[in-house]
């Protein structure tokens, strides 16, 4: 008993003070797998946590518009940004154009000792601190997407989610209960005790799991 209050404060702990989670459903546990990463997704988002699913492929045709929920696919993608600070001069243009895949970006007017370290490039991307997974019995049922974390998981604190004894307990945190037949009854249960709260969103993809799983 001591074990699972240990664990329910460390979840805790891990949710509050995780700055970026990537939830990562199993493509083999099907549409109970998906219900439960959206299903808590909303429930995450509710607490203002930076949070996205990583579902490689086509996701379940039981679910429609998903316009409101971050979903990617490809995690190796980033994007350039550049910024730069123009305040303090008399600039009031800027504008920009292309040429041979070159980008040119004009600001104007300046003077002629303008600081270039005003000039900063950033490239950004999925950078995850917390990943939680769902339905997988070891890292490679991810298969690709395993691959494409490799390095998050290797970093990050993982809250690893199932329902079968098979699962080779791979995570920083662990909860592995048999005796639940459903993921997503399994994410519902433990959520309440994580102090989550279960939105509308968040109850409609839960039931929507907790139903296939009986076939209903």
């Amino acid at each position: 008993m001591n074990n699972e209050v240990d664990k329910t404060s460390q979840i805790i702990d891990l949710i509050h003070g995780a700055k970026s989670i990537a939830i990562v459903p199993s493509k083999i546990a099907g549409v109970d797998a998906f219900a439960s990463a959206l299903g808590l997704f909303h429930m995450l988002r509710e607490e203002n946590k930076n949070v996205t699913i990583v579902y490689p492929g086509s996701r379940p045709e039981e679910f429609g518009d998903l316009k409101d929920v971050d979903i990617t696919s490809n995690v190796t993608g980033r994007e350039l940004l550049v910024s730069v600070d123009y305040s303090g001069t008399d600039a009031s243009k800027v504008h920009y154009s292309t040429e041979n895949n070159v980008l040119y970006l004009t600001v104007a007017p300046i003077s002629k000792d303008f600081d270039l370290a005003r000039v900063m490039p950033v490239v950004r991307g999925f950078n995850f601190d917390t990943i939680i997974t769902i339905g997988a019995q070891m890292p490679e049922d991810f298969g690709q997407t395993y691959s494409e974390l490799y390095e998050d998981f290797a970093k990050s604190d993982i809250l690893n989610l199932d329902n079968t004894e098979r699962n080779q307990r791979f995570g920083t945190i662990n909860i592995i209960d048999s005796n639940v037949n459903s993921l997503s009854l399994l994410v519902l249960e433990k959520s309440l005790r994580w102090n989550l709260r279960v939105n509308e969103k968040a109850a409609e993809a839960l039931l929507r799991g907790i139903t296939s799983r009986k076939g209903i």
